[in-house]
């Protein structure tokens, strides 16, 4: 169970993490329309004081607990999970299972550049710089993070995107913020709540095929000033993917250094945890090395009632 949570633990696309997919695709907007980064900047005014204003822009950290349901083959997982980020520099960890011994924890540093994963209670590895590199991608095509540390990013374009540009029912505007190395991301808000309400971007993976991943937000809820989405839907090529339902969030938390360094491992009891192994591991070879030696004076029983014969 453990393995399936791995490849699922990407920047979650809202402040912690976050029923069918919206309708809501562009269709080929006129050149004048898109390019009018003025009203993409009212739009993005408008949502920052739907969320909260101040109250918003001065969230320095998270920490989050809640289910979490993956999806795959037409299977669907389910479990509990935790997690501490902090933004700016960005920094997380995100615990998945009910217990120490199948927990699966991933630490994601952009300050030392680094991240670890931790399965069960002693296995540590440091995440490969490749894993490291996609989550910085994914972190920088955030919601939060483009609004707050990269708007006046040199070489960064916002297209505006009118309710009669957008497949639907005429509820949404949009804006693409697209930057100097092309890479785009396309937030859908509500005409009359302002919210943002779905997000998309495309990706390559390691083969170089195309996807596209959305993210959806439902049951907004204002926690110490800011409103919240309790419930973030995710989509990869039109698929549900991954379900978030915060149950517990505060901000602007004391959170220690140390959640997002290499975790630590209490040796102790890892010595105790291995030298149990160890011992269960002689018993089953003796087991095996007993049905072994039985099985072969079986054979070798039939052997002689045939040679009697």
């Amino acid at each position: 169970m453990l393995k399936r949570y791995r490849r699922s633990c990407r920047w979650r696309g809202w402040f912690t993490v976050g029923a069918g997919i919206l309708a809501t695709t562009l269709v080929m907007p006129s050149p004048a329309r898109a390019s009018d980064g003025g009203k993409a900047r009212k739009v993005i005014d408008a949502a920052v004081t739907a969320m909260g204003g101040d109250a918003y822009l001065a969230v320095r950290n998270s920490q989050s607990s809640g289910r979490y349901f993956f999806f795959r083959k037409g299977r669907k997982g389910f479990t509990r999970y935790r997690d501490w980020t902090v933004y700016d520099p960005v920094k997380s960890r995100h615990e998945r299972g009910k217990n120490e011994k199948e927990q699966f924890v991933a630490v994601h540093n952009m300050e030392l550049n680094k991240g670890w994963t931790l399965e069960g209670e002693f296995e540590v590895e440091e995440i490969p710089d490749k894993e490291l590199d996609s989550w910085i991608k994914a972190v920088r095509k955030d919601l939060n993070f483009i609004i707050k540390q990269r708007l006046d990013e040199e070489g960064m374009s916002l297209y505006y995107y009118g309710p009669d540009d957008i497949a639907g029912q005429g509820e949404f505007e949009a804006v693409e913020f697209l930057d100097a190395s092309n890479n785009s991301v396309v937030v859908f808000f509500n005409l009359n709540s302002h919210l943002p309400e779905k997000v998309e971007n495309e990706f390559t993976d390691d083969t170089g095929l195309r996807h596209k991943m959305e993210w959806e937000f439902y049951n907004w809820h204002t926690i110490q000033g800011v409103h919240t989405p309790l419930r973030t839907d995710i989509y990869l090529d039109g698929e549900i993917s991954q379900q978030f339902f915060i149950e517990d969030l505060a901000y602007n938390l004391q959170i220690p250094e140390s959640t997002f360094l290499e975790p630590a491992i209490d040796e102790k009891k890892k010595a105790k945890w291995e030298e149990k192994m160890a011992k269960r591991l002689r018993k089953q070879e003796e087991r095996d090395a007993k049905a072994q030696r039985e099985a072969e004076k079986e054979r070798e029983k039939r052997r002689k009632g045939r040679r009697s014969d």
